[in-house]
């Protein structure tokens, strides 16, 4: 996707977010000399930014993400707060075209029971924990259909598919226009898949 495209950026800004994480934190926990960041553009947004910093020192890397403007930050913590603060101080655009990738990156870093729900629009889409046997394989492909997208008059209503840890999901999902995202409707279609989200330890 084209919002992803990832650019270095200036060692200005890395040391104000290595000063501003470990404010956040209450301790130097990252240093400048061992971290680079890197930048999204996110097509919603007229000026926060998606920032992903790593910190080499750690082993595994330290990782983590923000939504930045250039003045203000909001560390990606797990729940839809960081995404509702932003909104409340910049302008949310969403249309037909972006809205999709809006759910995406909200759920994508919202924490439930150490999983995130990742949204998938074909099997492509998936990033697998071990190699699917042939039925598993067919099974997926024919549970996941194209997402379906339609505007209301309070938010808009995406008709997906969802992981969620080793589960398939048909799910229902309200964007408002304010910025949240709920999943309202959920229906299992498989389990036991090898579609568990790998995760640094």
């Amino acid at each position: 996707m084209i919002w992803q495209t990832k650019g270095k950026v200036y060692d200005s800004t890395l040391k104000r977010l290595v000063d501003f994480i470990n404010r956040y934190n209450g301790s130097n926990l990252v240093s400048i000399e061992n971290s680079t960041l890197y930048i999204s553009a996110l097509p919603f947004y007229t000026d926060f930014k998606l920032i992903t910093f790593i910190d080499l020192s750690f082993s595994p890397y330290f990782e983590i993400r923000l939504l930045d403007n250039g003045e203000t930050s909001f560390i990606l913590d797990g729940t839809q707060k960081p995404f509702l603060d932003a909104c409340s101080i910049s302008s949310l655009t969403l249309t037909n075209e972006n809205v999709y990738q809006y759910a995406l990156l909200v759920l994508g870093n919202t924490q439930k029971n150490d999983n995130s729900y990742r949204l998938v629009n074909s099997i492509d889409d998936i990033c697998f924990s071990a190699e699917p046997s042939k039925e598993q394989y067919q099974q997926l492909e024919s549970s996941i259909k194209n997402t379906k997208i339609k505007k209301g008059k309070e938010f808009y209503e995406i008709k997906t598919a969802l992981l969620f840890d080793v589960t398939v999901i048909a799910a229902l999902i309200n964007v408002s226009f304010n910025g949240r995202v709920d999943i309202v409707k959920e229906r299992v279609l498989l389990h036991n898949m090898p579609i568990r989200e790998l995760v640094l330890e």
